[in-house]
């Protein structure tokens, strides 16, 4: 019986791989643009050649994406994707979703592959920010669509003359806030030069971004502003450096001001088991810290004269919740 049950476990494992397999296959295609290649139908040969890849490896790849779906063959013997694929998966495609295969498959899966020799060194690693600044900024952009329009009814109903965008990224938000109301006063502050960069490619010249480490610069600025987004920063500040955070937001923000946090929640209802796998690859980080809970931020802000006015799931696969904290009004 118990070689029985080894079998049946070994299937079932086996069949949990294929989600994995499908992951994987989705990943390549989109880090090589072949999805892209294959969009109106193409040789394996052609493709290879025109391109300059391993046209054994290359039939590999296409083998397994025929087997689950991801292409077709043709009247005509040519292999096509999907147009799903083309559409989600090809870096031509504006509504492409494959750079959070790229942050999975390169950033979270490998740490967590690692987990066995961590655990026996009782050692952690560095989380190298500056090599996947630009992905995380990426990857940024596509929660900034699900979170755009609730951050631009808090800037209607709270009506604020100013804001800051901690770690402000591509700088999403503020684009969006500046498209709807130009009159207001717009800073981001960004670490990664790379992606300051690119942020002011984007974004109207009224609208200022500002290289360098966000605490530094909540120490250093001299004026009072109404609205301040930190969003995907509290993973970076231990329990105590979050409390010291939030004394400096409050100490620039107005009475009656407003601070937007957006990042997962463990032991929230929503997206348990993503936030444990979250905290799993943030604990293996000797720079990165576990997850707030919502009590723990809850009772944290009051530290700093701040109260939660609201907590909502913003992302309830991913856990992900935005989080309105206020300045009490003196």
């Amino acid at each position: 019986m118990s070689e029985i049950s080894r079998v049946l476990q070994a299937r079932n494992w086996m069949k949990t791989n294929e989600d994995f397999l499908s992951t994987w296959h989705a990943h390549v295609g989109y880090k090589m643009d072949l999805f892209h290649y294959f969009a109106n139908g193409a040789s394996v040969h052609a493709v290879a050649s025109k391109h300059e890849l391993s046209e054994e490896l290359l039939q590999r790849w296409v083998d397994v994406g025929l087997e689950i779906g991801h292409l077709k063959t043709t009247l005509t013997k040519k292999i096509k994707a999907k147009p799903k694929m083309v559409r989600y998966a090809s870096r031509q495609s504006e509504e492409s979703v494959g750079i959070l295969l790229t942050e999975m498959m390169e950033l979270h899966i490998p740490t967590l592959l690692e987990y066995p020799d961590l655990m026996k060194s009782n050692s952690k690693i560095t989380y190298l920010s500056d090599k996947f600044a630009d992905v995380v900024a990426e990857t940024s952009t596509l929660l900034e669509k699900a979170a755009a329009s609730k951050i631009l009814k808090i800037v209607k109903t709270e009506k604020p003359k100013s804001a800051i965008d901690l770690g402000c990224g591509l700088g999403g938000y503020l684009r969006q806030i500046n498209e709807k109301y130009p009159k207001m006063e717009l800073t981001g502050v960004e670490m990664s030069e790379e992606v300051v960069q690119k942020a002011r490619k984007k974004l109207d010249d009224s609208i200022t971004i500002q290289q360098g480490d966000i605490v530094e610069f909540l120490d250093s600025y001299e004026k009072q502003v109404d609205f301040i987004m930190a969003h995907n920063l509290l993973y970076y500040f231990s329990r105590d450096e979050r409390i010291n955070l939030y004394k400096r937001m409050s100490k620039i923000l107005r009475n009656g001001g407003v601070i937007s946090f957006i990042c997962p929640i463990v032991n929230a209802r929503w997206g348990r088991t993503f936030t444990t796998a979250f905290n799993t690859f943030m604990t293996a980080h000797e720079n990165l810290h576990p997850l707030p809970s919502l009590e723990e931020l809850e009772k944290d802000v009051q530290v700093a004269n701040l109260h939660v006015k609201s907590s909502k799931p913003l992302i309830r696969e991913g856990g992900w919740y935005l989080i309105t904290v206020k300045k009490e009004l003196k």
